[in-house]
């Protein structure tokens, strides 16, 4: 049998999921996010969880076919990741540098939004479709376009990144990105949070 690993990197956890190359999950868990120091444990975390999975269930690596990763941010050629700005990653070679640390198994990376419209496309929700749009809302605001059964990533691996368009021109406060009144800044659970204390603070504010 062959396996493969999906890997999404998100803003506080990474879930993981031990897969057959059919498409068949095996089993899924998550570690933590571990974000300080501009997230230089993300990687080596990732690398330790897949080995561990791989020596509890007695498999070879060369049984594994590749690992894929999904991450919050643009991608560039299934291995560069332009920016991350919730991991605090800049520019990062994470096909590259997660191959070292998994002794040269394949790996490939995407948009985590892309990627998981075009897990939506084969065995999800737009099972039989070719024609897919997926919002994606955790830590962060994504979203992913396939169109014709392959993904829109755009000339910089951003395409359909939906989570940093400007919503609100008059915001003051500063989106991780840098920019300010970005979608993310209000539709994500962290938003959300960032919105109801704004909401909280302006009320007792009004009933002193």
């Amino acid at each position: 049998m062959s396996y493969c690993f999906g890997i999404d990197i998100g803003g506080t956890t990474v879930k993981c999921g031990l897969f057959t190359t059919e498409g068949v999950l095996l089993e899924k868990w998550e570690i933590k996010t571990r974000t300080e120091e501009n997230g230089k444990a993300i990687l080596p975390d990732v690398a330790e969880t897949i080995l561990k999975k791989m020596e509890e269930k007695g498999i070879e690596k060369t049984e594994v076919t590749g690992v894929g990763v999904g991450v919050p941010g643009p991608v560039v050629k299934e291995r560069e990741v332009q920016v991350a700005v919730n991991l605090h990653w800049g520019y990062t070679m994470l096909a590259d540098d997660l191959e070292k640390l998994l002794d040269q198994i394949p790996v490939k990376v995407g948009n985590d939004a892309n990627v998981a419209a075009l897990g939506e496309m084969w065995k999800g929700g737009g099972e039989g479709y070719l024609d897919v749009v997926l919002l994606t809302l955790g830590t962060g605001v994504g979203g992913g376009i396939i169109i014709d059964g392959h993904a829109v990533v755009g000339a910089h691996g951003a395409g359909g990144e939906i989570g940093h368009a400007c919503v609100e021109p008059e915001e003051t406060e500063s989106c991780n990105c840098g920019n300010k009144g970005c979608l993310e800044q209000y539709a994500s659970a962290t938003g959300i949070v960032r919105v109801a204390g704004r909401m909280l603070a302006a009320s007792e504010e009004d009933s002193t």
